[in-house]
């Protein structure tokens, strides 16, 4: 699905719809996985990445200011929703590799369904990524103007 974003406001809004989707087939999918939902964020600097998930953050009822885990790496964040305990938000822009997140404790964070995972730079890390993981992409069509490309798998 290519969407085009003109403003912040539209990319909350589209992060927050994706979010409602995600917590409106929330019952099937914990009975059908054992995995947490894993959201793939790709794009260059300043595409779009941190500001989609504040808006994702915000449809699970997230009242913190979510600002990107560059340096920290990740934040762990409570949803307000009785079906997920846990949103994490991890930039694996200075992973060195998949070694690197295993040790951030990525094993229990995607082995728990009530987490939901969102990763920026993706790639640097993506053998350790389950097959299911929800891919979004961020290109810059002008200075306000970002191409949003969602891929279920």
């Amino acid at each position: 699905m290519r969407t085009i974003s003109k403003s912040i406001s539209q990319t909350h809004k589209l992060a927050e719809g994706l979010a409602k989707k995600i917590l409106k087939n929330q019952e099937n999918r914990h009975r059908m996985s054992v995995n947490a939902v894993v959201v793939a964020l790709q794009g260059d600097l300043g595409a779009g990445k941190t500001t989609f998930t504040q808006g994702f953050a915000k449809a699970l009822g997230i009242k913190e200011k979510i600002t990107s885990p560059t340096f920290t790496i990740m934040k762990n964040y409570k949803p307000q929703t009785t079906n997920y305990k846990l949103m994490a938000h991890i930039d694996s822009y200075r992973l060195e590799g998949e070694k690197d997140l295993l040790e951030l404790g990525w094993k229990e964070l995607i082995e728990d369904p009530k987490n939901i995972i969102l990763i920026e730079w993706p790639e640097k890390v993506k053998k350790t990524l389950p097959k299911n993981t929800i891919w979004i992409k961020f290109g810059h069509k002008s200075e306000k103007e970002r191409v949003v490309d969602i891929c279920f798998k």
